[in-house]
């Protein structure tokens, strides 16, 4: 392979956090299924494909008892996430401007593997490699992720990619085929007096893209590579590496009661759960795995003891809406329903991002219940553990081995608010999208992205009212932020962007107390 990739320094793949793939949450899922799962917060990491290090920096930054390494082939990916190394002072973490087919099958083991958005879209010999080197590399217990698109789901994808490469199939500017694929998008978005067959998903996924990031686009679609797999496929090849498949990120997939009594009943003739899956792969069209493997000399247990897991902190970002409806930041909604459970949600939305143990917040949540009229009863203090887990599964409630405390804290008197030293670095980069200690995206709008730097500790929020107002009278892009009618309006609105960008950000845990 060449020493960059065709369109990826053009259009750079998006570096953000990607909340799956972090230590803690792949070392909880390992020891749910019975693997002993090294230390997270003292984990060395390899990640292929690293792009910039939007994904391996925070985990760095937040954990720095781990030692990472991020590999990554495009040039100025590459150079860019070493620069934030070297900006925010890391040094547990390396980025290699390097091709995976170079990375030695000989060398230190690593505890955690992880190949995002990387296997599907490699010609064979590299995915060969990717899985040599989780099967040579990964220590005793480690947990290797690997995400790929698969059949038979990923073949409507490339019903739509098939049409998008013919269009711009004489064009060899990055940037000229990415617009040639908007203007496709836009003609086969042209209405019908009927709907032919297979056009709902089509028109779904044509206006999913049309606010798709132009990085989505152009690699998912017009990428010289992306080939899906059947799941079965990708177990056995990872099998002749010596690896097992351990579990699905998205736990609630390995369940088919998920799919409700009808497919549960279906599926339950398929003993291997490896079979199970594939066959509940081809009920849905899946198009998508996020697969986690260990070696296969680790004894499994599939038989998930509910008291060990749930004797660990816990924590969530789930709030109420104004309906009642708890949803996550991202505004995805979740099942809780029973007053206990709906009462605990709470205790730990209160503490996030902090993470509190089961047993400490159970006598806050009891009267949390017993206020809004529903003291709770034996039976649903039995009942709880599975509902817990109903809401682990789905991804609502996390729990977690490291529980590193936030660095968010009450400041000093008299001190300004000063955000972390990651935040204000990626945001002076040209980043609006922030990771979080729980190694979510926070994002930020234009006003606050021009905020977030001036937070080093040195002002107080009146003063950063009135610095950028000062900046908005000689930058005009911020001043078309702003209120345009008087200086009062404009005042009042950066009053409300400063305090709701503090309230952010102590949410998130990216405040820093003075000392």
């Amino acid at each position: 392979m060449s020493d960059t990739l065709p369109g990826y320094d053009e259009i750079p793949y998006d570096s953000v956090p990607i909340t799956e793939t972090h230590p803690d949450r792949l070392a909880v899922i390992g020891r749910l299924f019975g693997l002993a799962a090294p230390d997270p917060a003292r984990a060395r990491i390899l990640e292929l494909g690293c792009a910039a290090g939007g994904n391996l920096l925070p985990i760095a930054f937040h954990l720095p008892g781990t030692r990472c390494t991020g590999v990554e082939l495009s040039r100025a990916q590459a150079f860019a996430g070493a620069e934030a190394c070297r900006a925010l002072d890391l040094d547990n973490a390396e980025i290699r401007h390097q091709d995976i087919l170079q990375v030695p099958l000989e060398g230190e083991p690593f505890d955690y593997i992880v190949a995002h958005g990387v296997f599907s879209w490699v010609p064979t010999a590299v995915q060969e490699h990717v899985l040599a080197l989780c099967g040579a590399r990964l220590a005793p217990g480690g947990v290797a992720y690997v995400s790929y698109n698969t059949l038979p789901g990923g073949r409507q994808r490339s019903m739509l990619r098939d049409m998008l490469l013919h269009h711009v199939r004489e064009i060899a500017s990055p940037q000229e085929r990415l617009a040639g694929a908007r203007e496709m998008l836009a003609f086969l978005a042209t209405p019908l007096v009927e709907t032919p067959p297979g056009h709902d998903w089509l028109r779904k996924e044509l206006e999913r893209l049309r606010s798709a990031r132009d990085s989505y686009l152009y690699h998912e679609y017009l990428a010289e590579t992306n080939e899906p797999v059947l799941f079965r496929e990708f177990v056995d090849r990872a099998a002749a590496h010596g690896l097992q498949y351990l579990a699905d990120t998205r736990l609630h997939t390995m369940f088919p009661s998920t799919l409700g009594a009808d497919a549960a009943a279906s599926l339950a003739r398929f003993d291997e759960l490896t079979v199970a899956e594939q066959y509940s792969d081809f009920l849905t069209l899946r198009p998508f795995r996020r697969s986690l493997l260990c070696r296969s000399s680790e004894s499994l247990t599939r038989e998930i003891d509910l008291d060990p897991l749930f004797a660990l902190p816990l924590y969530t970002d789930l709030a109420p809406d104004p309906e009642g409806v708890f949803r996550n930041a991202a505004g995805q909604a979740f099942q809780v329903e029973t007053p206990l459970l709906r009462a605990v949600v709470e205790s730990l939305s209160a503490a996030f991002p902090r993470a509190r143990l089961l047993e400490e917040i159970m006598p806050e949540a009891s009267e949390r219940a017993a206020r809004s009229g529903h003291a709770p009863t034996s039976g649903d203090i039995r009942s709880l553990p599975e509902e817990l887990f109903s809401l682990f599964a789905s991804a609502g409630l996390q729990v977690t081995l490291c529980a590193p405390d936030p660095v968010s804290g009450a400041m000093s008197t008299g001190s300004g608010p000063r955000a972390t030293d990651l935040a204000r670095t990626l945001v002076q980069r040209g980043e609006h999208l922030i990771p979080t200690v729980r190694h979510q995206s926070l994002r930020l709008d234009p006003v606050s992205v021009r905020i977030l730097p001036l937070l080093d500790g040195s002002r107080a929020p009146a003063v950063l009212v009135e610095d950028m107002i000062a900046a908005a009278a000689r930058d005009p892009a911020l001043a078309r932020e702003l209120p345009a009618d008087s200086a009062d309006h404009q005042r009042e609105h950066l009053q409300k962007s400063v305090s709701g960008l503090l309230a952010q950000l102590e949410r998130h845990g990216l405040l820093v107390a003075l000392r």
